[in-house]
């Protein structure tokens, strides 16, 4: 799985728009529930863009050792 940089995330999240982006990024890392979820936070502003992209660091991180 491809781990992207904080620019890129930024990026994507600006190019397919928010809602598109957290399910393009997090597809294999969160459920639907979750990804709506987060989605939901960003939309109440009671999060941002760079905790979302630590949460998806720490998806990728685990599903990293879940195959080893």
């Amino acid at each position: 799985m491809r781990v992207y940089s904080f620019n890129d995330f930024k990026y994507i999240c600006y190019i397919e728009g928010k809602d598109k982006a957290l399910k393009k990024l997090f597809a294999g890392l969160r459920t639907e529930k979750e990804i709506a979820i987060l989605y939901k936070k960003i939309e109440e502003n009671t999060i941002n863009i760079e905790s979302i992209y630590k949460d998806y660091l720490r998806g990728i991180n685990g599903a990293d050792q879940n195959n080893i």
